[in-house]
């Protein structure tokens, strides 16, 4: 499973951005965000500081909130009610979180933080399996957002999408072509969902799906947003190939609704860091799994 609104490219042409896919390095080396003071700050923008801290720290507390904001506890949780009406994180005892829960999908600048390194290696092995020519859906998670960059230098090729950051990338490469899938437009995930793209894809045909989800247990695959469940069981009735990109992350955990069985992909791609265990029960499920290290 916010929304960052623009990307820029480094000197070595990788994008910065979301909407180009790739974020700035987390972990030792990363800035951590400051809560400026500013008692004279309006409450949009105190809505719009606190939705960044979080997402980039993972988790921020009331008291920091408040002794960093210059206002009172009452209107810190005023405001993380707010955000959390908002969708933008979640409240916790004693702060707010953006990490994902059964029925709370993390923000999508806080997931396109998430296991860079790890998106990045499943996106080098999902590419290899597209051939010249082939038509390839991409759904709207970030970790497939990450096999766009390597799909862009392989024309001829069809990309079918919902996702706005991933058919921003493709518009740059006027030698593929984009097929945008239609329907209502949902800023927290930068996609469009609904009956519309759901119909579309009925009448589409495609050679591969490249698709994530928020949790595995077992062998089943949940999200927690239904829309978002109803577009992927669409894509996937249409694609022949379908490949799921997971990472360790979300290896044992579940979410509200159930999209399927991880034997109606094909092929599911994982990072070094899943248990051989995990594996093994993919592999006898019938679904080759490939392992990006």
């Amino acid at each position: 499973m916010t929304e960052p609104n623009g990307g820029s490219t480094r000197p070595d042409g990788t994008p910065s951005g979301l909407n180009g896919s790739r974020p700035e390095p987390t972990g030792d080396h990363a800035e951590e965000p400051a809560v400026r003071t500013n008692h004279g700050r309006s409450k949009a923008a105190r809505l719009n500081l606190i939705g960044e801290v979080v997402n980039q720290r993972g988790f921020v507390s009331v008291d920091d909130l408040t002794e960093q904001l210059g206002v009172s506890r009452m209107t810190v949780h005023r405001d993380l009610d707010e955000l959390q009406r908002m969708s933008t994180l979640r409240k916790v005892r004693g702060g707010a979180s953006a990490h994902r829960s059964t029925q709370f999908e993390s923000d999508l600048q806080f997931r396109a933080m998430s296991a860079v390194e790890e998106k990045r290696k499943m996106a080098r092995v999902a590419a290899d399996l597209v051939s010249e020519g082939d038509v390839v859906i991409v759904d709207d998670s970030t970790t497939s957002l990450e096999v766009v960059p390597h799909l862009v230098t392989r024309p001829p090729l069809t990309i079918i999408t919902n996702f706005m950051p991933a058919m921003q990338q493709v518009s740059n490469h006027p030698d593929i072509n984009l097929i945008g899938l239609g329907g209502e437009y949902a800023p927290r995930y930068q996609s469009f969902l609904g009956m519309m793209c759901e119909r579309s894809l009925a009448d589409l045909y495609a050679d591969v799906l490249f698709a994530s989800t928020s949790a595995v247990r077992g062998l089943d695959l949940y999200h927690q947003d239904q829309r978002i469940v109803t577009a992927k069981r669409a894509m996937m009735q249409s694609a022949q190939r379908r490949v799921l990109l997971v990472d360790h992350s979300k290896i044992d955990h579940g979410a509200l609704h159930r999209l399927g069985g991880i034997d109606e992909f094909t092929h599911v791609i994982v990072d070094d860091k899943v248990d051989a265990s995990v594996i093994k029960s993919f592999e006898e499920a019938g679904v080759t799994v490939l392992v990006a290290s």
